[in-house]
């Protein structure tokens, strides 16, 4: 009874068949647990990430109604400030005429006094002269000295 070598090659083919169908069939059982570990992972996913969305909109909403307090916040502070520039505009020109005729009279005032000053410590000077005697020259100084003048006398 010896096996031909046609039989042989069958038995190896049926044994390479049942070898393979084995091998595709633990394949795609391996397949099959990986898309449904995948599936529950997507609907993990899917449960997570519409908590995180709905929780974004909340967040947006909250930040959108904060915005607009700000920008009334900074509306008023624009309308105050152009306000306030508005007043010292219409302060400075109110005032500004009065107060550059006030330092033109006042500036005059200081030169007339001044000159006045002036012309009374000339005629004061010029009254002291006529009353006190002339000078004498100090020999030490080289200049005229009262003190000399009056030590002399």
């Amino acid at each position: 009874m010896g096996v031909s070598v046609t039989e042989f090659a069958a038995i190896i083919v049926a044994v390479a068949v049942v070898a393979t169908a084995v091998f595709l069939i633990v394949a795609v059982n391996n397949l099959n647990n990986t898309l449904a570990r995948l599936s529950d992972t997507a609907q993990e996913l899917r449960g997570e990430g519409l908590a995180a969305f709905t929780e974004l909109r909340a967040l947006i909403a909250d930040a959108d109604a904060e915005l607009d307090k700000v920008d009334l916040v900074l509306d008023r502070a624009d309308h105050a400030t152009s306000a306030i520039s508005e007043t010292s505009r219409r302060t400075h020109e109110a005032v500004q005429d009065p107060v550059i005729r006030t330092l033109a009279l006042a500036s005059g005032s200081s030169k007339m006094g001044r000159a006045w000053l002036w012309s009374r410590r000339k005629k004061n000077r010029a009254a002291a002269a006529e009353v006190l005697p002339p000078l004498v020259e100090s020999p030490a100084m080289g200049r005229p000295s009262r003190r000399a003048q009056n030590a002399a006398r």
